[in-house]
Protein backbone atom coordinates (compact mmCIF):
# COMPACT_ATOMS: atom_id res chain seq x y z
CA UNK A 1 0.00 0.00 0.00
CA UNK A 2 2.47 2.30 1.00
CA UNK A 3 4.87 1.35 -2.34
CA UNK A 4 1.87 2.11 -3.99
CA UNK A 5 1.26 5.44 -2.85
CA UNK A 6 4.64 6.70 -2.95
CA UNK A 7 4.95 6.11 -6.28
CA UNK A 8 1.70 7.38 -7.48
CA UNK A 9 3.56 10.46 -5.83
CA UNK A 10 6.39 9.95 -7.08
CA UNK A 11 4.30 10.05 -11.02
CA UNK A 12 6.60 6.97 -11.95
CA UNK A 13 3.99 4.64 -11.80
CA UNK A 14 3.65 2.43 -14.72
CA UNK A 15 6.94 3.64 -16.32
CA UNK A 16 9.28 1.80 -14.17
CA UNK A 17 12.10 2.39 -11.93
CA UNK A 18 15.98 3.57 -13.71
CA UNK A 19 18.47 1.70 -11.66
CA UNK A 20 19.47 5.12 -10.09
CA UNK A 21 15.57 5.72 -8.37
CA UNK A 22 16.03 1.33 -7.21
CA UNK A 23 19.33 2.21 -5.23
CA UNK A 24 18.08 5.53 -3.61
CA UNK A 25 14.65 3.57 -2.72
CA UNK A 26 17.28 1.15 -0.82
CA UNK A 27 19.99 2.71 0.12
CA UNK A 28 17.96 5.38 2.09
CA UNK A 29 15.59 2.82 3.33
CA UNK A 30 12.21 4.97 1.42
CA UNK A 31 9.87 2.07 2.04
CA UNK A 32 11.11 1.28 5.40
CA UNK A 33 10.95 3.16 9.05
CA UNK A 34 12.60 2.18 12.74
CA UNK A 35 15.26 -0.39 11.34
CA UNK A 36 19.23 -0.43 12.03
CA UNK A 37 21.29 -0.36 14.83
CA UNK A 38 19.92 2.98 15.51
CA UNK A 39 16.56 1.58 16.67
CA UNK A 40 18.09 -1.89 18.82
CA UNK A 41 17.93 0.36 22.07
CA UNK A 42 13.73 0.14 21.65
CA UNK A 43 14.08 -3.94 21.47
CA UNK A 44 16.93 -3.97 23.88
CA UNK A 45 15.65 -1.78 26.99
CA UNK A 46 15.45 -5.03 29.20
CA UNK A 47 18.61 -6.21 28.35
CA UNK A 48 20.82 -7.32 31.74
CA UNK A 49 24.41 -6.17 31.02
CA UNK A 50 27.33 -7.12 33.17
CA UNK A 51 26.15 -4.78 35.82
CA UNK A 52 22.57 -5.09 36.52
CA UNK A 53 22.51 -1.09 36.85
CA UNK A 54 22.55 -0.87 33.19
CA UNK A 55 19.16 -2.12 32.45
CA UNK A 56 17.90 0.88 34.67
CA UNK A 57 20.06 3.11 32.32
CA UNK A 58 18.58 1.46 28.79
CA UNK A 59 14.91 2.25 30.19
CA UNK A 60 16.09 5.82 30.73
CA UNK A 61 18.01 6.63 27.24
CA UNK A 62 14.20 6.15 25.80
CA UNK A 63 13.16 8.88 27.45
CA UNK A 64 11.48 12.01 25.28
CA UNK A 65 13.93 14.68 25.03
CA UNK A 66 14.10 17.91 22.90
CA UNK A 67 15.09 17.41 19.09
CA UNK A 68 16.08 14.08 20.23
CA UNK A 69 19.64 15.34 21.12
CA UNK A 70 19.76 12.94 24.04
CA UNK A 71 21.48 15.39 26.43
CA UNK A 72 22.32 13.12 29.33
CA UNK A 73 25.40 10.61 30.90
CA UNK A 74 25.09 7.92 33.54
CA UNK A 75 27.81 7.12 36.35
CA UNK A 76 27.01 3.78 37.68
CA UNK A 77 27.77 3.28 41.21
CA UNK A 78 28.05 0.29 43.53
CA UNK A 79 24.98 1.45 45.34
CA UNK A 80 23.10 3.93 42.69
CA UNK A 81 23.49 6.22 39.68
CA UNK A 82 24.79 9.97 38.78
CA UNK A 83 22.28 11.36 35.91
CA UNK A 84 24.42 14.41 34.23
CA UNK A 85 23.12 16.88 31.81
CA UNK A 86 25.49 16.22 28.71
CA UNK A 87 25.79 20.07 27.57
CA UNK A 88 27.65 19.25 24.39
CA UNK A 89 24.43 18.38 23.28
CA UNK A 90 22.77 21.59 23.36
CA UNK A 91 20.51 23.22 20.76
CA UNK A 92 22.11 26.65 20.71
CA UNK A 93 20.10 29.21 20.63
CA UNK A 94 17.09 27.29 20.60
CA UNK A 95 17.32 26.78 24.55
CA UNK A 96 19.84 29.15 25.91
CA UNK A 97 19.49 28.88 29.39
CA UNK A 98 19.68 24.88 29.49
CA UNK A 99 15.51 24.87 30.13
CA UNK A 100 14.93 21.97 27.96
CA UNK A 101 17.94 19.99 28.22
CA UNK A 102 17.26 19.85 32.14
CA UNK A 103 13.65 18.82 31.70
CA UNK A 104 14.71 15.81 28.85
CA UNK A 105 17.26 14.78 31.65
CA UNK A 106 13.91 14.69 34.31
CA UNK A 107 12.44 12.12 32.00
CA UNK A 108 15.09 9.97 31.34
CA UNK A 109 15.57 10.56 35.34
CA UNK A 110 11.96 9.18 35.52
CA UNK A 111 12.18 6.25 32.89
CA UNK A 112 15.17 5.06 35.34
CA UNK A 113 13.03 5.42 38.91
CA UNK A 114 10.26 3.26 37.31
CA UNK A 115 12.98 0.66 35.89
CA UNK A 116 14.48 0.51 39.57
CA UNK A 117 11.09 0.34 41.45
CA UNK A 118 10.69 -2.63 38.97
CA UNK A 119 14.23 -4.12 39.70
CA UNK A 120 12.93 -4.04 43.40
CA UNK A 121 14.92 -1.23 44.62
CA UNK A 122 13.83 1.80 46.89
CA UNK A 123 15.51 4.86 45.88
CA UNK A 124 16.43 8.06 46.84
CA UNK A 125 18.27 11.10 45.89
CA UNK A 126 21.51 12.51 46.96
CA UNK A 127 23.85 15.42 46.52
CA UNK A 128 26.41 13.89 43.50
CA UNK A 129 29.83 14.45 43.94
CA UNK A 130 31.65 16.26 41.40
CA UNK A 131 32.97 14.42 38.47
CA UNK A 132 36.01 17.10 38.02
CA UNK A 133 34.75 17.16 34.62
CA UNK A 134 34.30 21.08 33.40
CA UNK A 135 31.68 20.14 30.37
CA UNK A 136 29.97 17.66 33.17
CA UNK A 137 28.38 18.34 36.20
CA UNK A 138 25.52 15.81 37.71
CA UNK A 139 22.40 17.35 38.86
CA UNK A 140 21.38 14.36 40.71
CA UNK A 141 22.28 10.96 42.66
CA UNK A 142 20.18 8.57 42.87
CA UNK A 143 21.23 6.07 45.93
CA UNK A 144 19.31 2.18 45.42
CA UNK A 145 18.31 -0.07 48.16
CA UNK A 146 17.10 -3.63 47.76
CA UNK A 147 13.17 -3.54 47.59
CA UNK A 148 9.86 -5.35 46.54
CA UNK A 149 9.74 -5.30 43.12
CA UNK A 150 6.78 -2.43 41.67
CA UNK A 151 6.17 -3.15 38.61
CA UNK A 152 3.88 -0.35 36.80
CA UNK A 153 2.04 0.04 33.43
CA UNK A 154 3.90 3.09 33.22
CA UNK A 155 7.52 1.24 33.34
CA UNK A 156 5.61 -1.24 30.92
CA UNK A 157 4.77 1.60 28.34
CA UNK A 158 8.43 2.84 28.18
CA UNK A 159 9.19 1.33 24.75
CA UNK A 160 5.91 2.44 23.43
CA UNK A 161 6.07 5.83 24.32
CA UNK A 162 6.71 7.76 21.34
CA UNK A 163 6.34 11.73 20.18
CA UNK A 164 3.61 12.16 17.64
CA UNK A 165 4.21 15.16 15.47
CA UNK A 166 1.30 14.23 13.01
CA UNK A 167 -2.66 15.71 13.15
CA UNK A 168 -5.11 14.52 15.75
CA UNK A 169 -8.81 13.56 15.38
CA UNK A 170 -10.73 16.06 15.26
CA UNK A 171 -14.16 16.52 17.04
CA UNK A 172 -13.17 14.00 19.97
CA UNK A 173 -11.96 15.79 23.09
CA UNK A 174 -10.46 15.02 26.39
CA UNK A 175 -13.04 14.70 28.91
CA UNK A 176 -12.40 15.79 32.56
CA UNK A 177 -11.14 12.72 33.89
CA UNK A 178 -8.70 12.18 31.57
CA UNK A 179 -7.15 15.44 32.10
CA UNK A 180 -7.57 15.20 35.84
CA UNK A 181 -5.51 11.44 36.20
CA UNK A 182 -3.21 13.34 34.06
CA UNK A 183 -2.51 16.05 36.57
CA UNK A 184 -2.43 13.56 39.24
CA UNK A 185 0.42 11.33 37.90
CA UNK A 186 3.01 13.47 39.69
CA UNK A 187 5.42 11.56 42.12
CA UNK A 188 7.33 14.35 43.19
CA UNK A 189 7.16 16.78 46.64
CA UNK A 190 8.26 19.77 44.16
CA UNK A 191 5.88 22.30 43.49
CA UNK A 192 4.42 21.79 39.73
CA UNK A 193 0.90 23.22 38.17
CA UNK A 194 -0.56 22.21 35.07
CA UNK A 195 -2.20 24.94 33.07
CA UNK A 196 -5.04 23.37 30.92
CA UNK A 197 -6.23 24.99 27.55
CA UNK A 198 -9.62 23.17 26.93
CA UNK A 199 -12.10 26.09 25.66
CA UNK A 200 -12.56 27.38 22.00
CA UNK A 201 -11.14 30.74 22.95
CA UNK A 202 -8.09 29.57 25.37
CA UNK A 203 -7.37 26.94 21.99
CA UNK A 204 -7.25 29.83 19.77
CA UNK A 205 -5.29 32.12 22.22
CA UNK A 206 -2.28 29.45 22.52
CA UNK A 207 -2.55 28.06 18.94
CA UNK A 208 -2.27 31.51 17.48
CA UNK A 209 0.69 31.72 20.15
CA UNK A 210 2.49 29.08 19.11
CA UNK A 211 1.92 29.84 15.61
CA UNK A 212 3.74 33.61 15.45
CA UNK A 213 6.74 31.82 17.51
CA UNK A 214 7.01 29.44 15.02
CA UNK A 215 7.10 32.48 12.35
CA UNK A 216 9.49 34.33 14.58
CA UNK A 217 11.75 31.31 15.01
CA UNK A 218 12.10 30.35 11.18
CA UNK A 219 12.76 34.03 10.59
CA UNK A 220 15.55 34.53 13.12
CA UNK A 221 18.40 32.93 11.11
CA UNK A 222 20.65 31.76 14.38
CA UNK A 223 17.72 29.78 15.86
CA UNK A 224 16.52 28.45 12.52
CA UNK A 225 20.43 26.71 11.99
CA UNK A 226 20.26 25.77 15.62
CA UNK A 227 17.49 23.87 14.78
CA UNK A 228 18.05 22.70 11.42
CA UNK A 229 21.62 21.48 13.23
CA UNK A 230 19.99 18.49 14.59
CA UNK A 231 17.57 17.04 11.46
CA UNK A 232 19.01 13.40 9.94
CA UNK A 233 17.53 13.14 6.40
CA UNK A 234 19.61 10.24 5.28
CA UNK A 235 19.99 6.58 6.36
CA UNK A 236 23.15 6.75 6.58
CA UNK A 237 23.48 9.52 9.25
CA UNK A 238 20.58 8.60 10.91
CA UNK A 239 23.05 4.87 11.76
CA UNK A 240 25.62 7.07 12.64
CA UNK A 241 24.61 9.75 14.58
CA UNK A 242 21.61 7.98 16.22
CA UNK A 243 19.84 10.91 17.32
CA UNK A 244 18.30 14.31 16.23
CA UNK A 245 14.55 14.21 14.14
CA UNK A 246 14.22 12.37 10.81
CA UNK A 247 11.22 12.23 8.64
CA UNK A 248 9.96 9.47 9.98
CA UNK A 249 9.23 11.38 12.98
CA UNK A 250 7.38 14.53 11.31
CA UNK A 251 4.05 13.53 11.22
CA UNK A 252 3.69 13.06 7.66
CA UNK A 253 1.29 10.39 5.83
CA UNK A 254 3.09 7.40 4.40
CA UNK A 255 3.18 8.71 0.64
CA UNK A 256 4.48 11.91 1.66
CA UNK A 257 7.24 10.66 4.06
CA UNK A 258 8.30 8.05 1.54
CA UNK A 259 8.83 10.58 -1.09
CA UNK A 260 10.68 13.01 0.95
CA UNK A 261 13.30 10.29 2.17
CA UNK A 262 13.48 9.71 -1.63
CA UNK A 263 13.87 13.26 -2.95
CA UNK A 264 16.69 15.30 -2.49
CA UNK A 265 17.15 16.91 1.06
CA UNK A 266 15.13 20.06 2.16
CA UNK A 267 17.04 23.38 2.60
CA UNK A 268 16.66 24.74 5.78
CA UNK A 269 13.85 27.37 4.40
CA UNK A 270 11.86 24.32 2.54
CA UNK A 271 12.08 22.55 6.53
CA UNK A 272 10.97 25.84 8.18
CA UNK A 273 8.07 26.28 6.06
CA UNK A 274 7.18 22.82 6.04
CA UNK A 275 7.13 23.10 10.42
CA UNK A 276 5.42 26.48 9.87
CA UNK A 277 2.68 24.96 7.97
CA UNK A 278 2.69 21.64 9.92
CA UNK A 279 1.98 23.78 13.22
CA UNK A 280 -0.69 25.72 11.97
CA UNK A 281 -2.79 23.71 9.66
CA UNK A 282 -1.83 20.08 11.85
CA UNK A 283 -0.67 20.78 14.97
CA UNK A 284 -2.97 23.31 16.53
CA UNK A 285 -5.52 22.45 14.35
CA UNK A 286 -6.31 18.90 15.20
CA UNK A 287 -5.56 19.24 19.02
CA UNK A 288 -7.97 18.12 21.64
CA UNK A 289 -6.43 19.86 24.65
CA UNK A 290 -3.32 22.29 25.30
CA UNK A 291 -1.27 22.54 27.89
CA UNK A 292 1.73 23.82 30.31
CA UNK A 293 3.94 22.64 32.74
CA UNK A 294 4.85 25.59 35.30
CA UNK A 295 7.43 25.80 38.38
CA UNK A 296 7.82 29.01 40.75
CA UNK A 297 11.22 29.78 39.42
CA UNK A 298 12.37 28.56 35.75
CA UNK A 299 15.64 29.41 35.93
CA UNK A 300 16.30 26.54 38.63
CA UNK A 301 17.84 23.55 37.35
CA UNK A 302 16.05 20.88 39.91
CA UNK A 303 12.42 22.38 39.45
CA UNK A 304 13.28 21.66 35.73
CA UNK A 305 14.27 18.50 36.20
CA UNK A 306 11.11 18.06 38.24
CA UNK A 307 8.94 19.34 35.69
CA UNK A 308 10.91 16.90 33.37
CA UNK A 309 9.94 14.06 35.50
CA UNK A 310 6.19 15.39 35.73
CA UNK A 311 6.02 15.39 31.56
CA UNK A 312 7.58 11.86 31.20
CA UNK A 313 4.84 10.33 33.63
CA UNK A 314 2.06 12.21 31.49
CA UNK A 315 3.07 11.02 28.07
CA UNK A 316 3.52 7.67 29.80
CA UNK A 317 0.29 7.31 30.99
CA UNK A 318 -1.08 8.71 28.01
CA UNK A 319 0.52 6.19 26.07
CA UNK A 320 -1.29 3.46 28.16
CA UNK A 321 -4.58 5.11 27.28
CA UNK A 322 -3.80 5.83 23.68
CA UNK A 323 -3.62 9.42 23.66
CA UNK A 324 -1.09 11.29 21.33
CA UNK A 325 1.42 13.79 23.19
CA UNK A 326 3.98 16.13 21.51
CA UNK A 327 5.61 19.21 22.92
CA UNK A 328 5.16 22.76 21.61
CA UNK A 329 8.13 24.70 22.88
CA UNK A 330 7.89 27.55 20.28
CA UNK A 331 6.80 30.27 22.98
CA UNK A 332 9.55 29.71 25.22
CA UNK A 333 12.12 29.07 22.78
CA UNK A 334 11.35 33.12 22.23
CA UNK A 335 10.58 34.12 25.86
CA UNK A 336 14.29 32.39 26.48
CA UNK A 337 15.78 34.17 23.12
CA UNK A 338 14.27 37.80 24.30
CA UNK A 339 15.22 37.44 27.38
CA UNK A 340 19.28 36.13 25.40
CA UNK A 341 18.83 39.43 23.90
CA UNK A 342 17.43 41.84 25.91
CA UNK A 343 14.11 42.63 23.97
CA UNK A 344 11.58 43.53 25.21
CA UNK A 345 9.51 40.22 27.06
CA UNK A 346 7.02 40.02 24.24
CA UNK A 347 6.60 36.33 24.73
CA UNK A 348 6.93 36.56 28.47
CA UNK A 349 3.56 38.89 28.77
CA UNK A 350 1.90 36.39 26.41
CA UNK A 351 2.32 33.38 28.15
CA UNK A 352 1.58 35.24 31.61
CA UNK A 353 -1.65 36.43 30.22
CA UNK A 354 -2.83 32.60 29.04
CA UNK A 355 -1.82 31.56 32.31
CA UNK A 356 -3.85 34.44 34.45
CA UNK A 357 -1.24 33.75 37.05
CA UNK A 358 2.16 35.26 37.59
CA UNK A 359 3.35 33.05 40.03
CA UNK A 360 4.03 30.64 38.16
CA UNK A 361 6.02 30.18 35.18
CA UNK A 362 5.93 27.73 32.10
CA UNK A 363 8.80 25.44 31.17
CA UNK A 364 6.68 22.88 29.07
CA UNK A 365 3.82 23.60 26.88
CA UNK A 366 2.68 20.90 24.78
CA UNK A 367 -0.60 19.28 23.16
CA UNK A 368 -2.63 16.44 23.10
CA UNK A 369 -4.96 14.32 21.56
CA UNK A 370 -6.31 10.92 19.96
CA UNK A 371 -3.74 10.27 17.01
CA UNK A 372 -5.18 9.54 13.24
CA UNK A 373 -1.47 7.73 12.75
CA UNK A 374 1.09 5.76 14.85
CA UNK A 375 4.13 7.55 15.65
CA UNK A 376 7.55 5.69 14.91
CA UNK A 377 10.43 5.20 17.06
CA UNK A 378 13.04 7.94 16.85
CA UNK A 379 17.06 7.14 16.67
CA UNK A 380 18.74 6.28 19.98
CA UNK A 381 22.27 6.18 20.94
CA UNK A 382 23.90 2.94 22.78
CA UNK A 383 24.31 2.80 25.98
CA UNK A 384 28.13 2.71 25.64
CA UNK A 385 27.67 6.49 24.53
CA UNK A 386 25.84 7.57 27.79
CA UNK A 387 27.91 5.88 30.29
CA UNK A 388 30.80 7.64 31.90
Amino acid sequence: MIRRVFLSGLGVAGLGLTGASIWRLESNHVLRAGDGPAYAPWADWRQAGTNPLEQLVRAAVLAANPHNTQPWKFHLLPDGVDVYPDTSRRIGVIDPFFREMHIGVGCALENLLLAAETAGYRWSFDKPASSGDGELQPVVRVLLKEGTRRPSDLYAAIPRRHTNRGPYATGKEMDTRTIEALTGVKNSDAELRVFWFRKPEEKQAFGDLVIHATEAIITDQEQSSSSARWIRTSWNDIQRFRDGLTYDTQGMNPGMRALAKFLPPLSVKQTDQYWLTATGEAHVASTSAFGMIAVRDAKNTQQRVEAGRLWQRMHLLATVQAIAMHPLNQPLERRDRELQLGLSPAYAKALFELQQDESWQAVMPFRMGYPVQNAPPSPRRAIASVLI
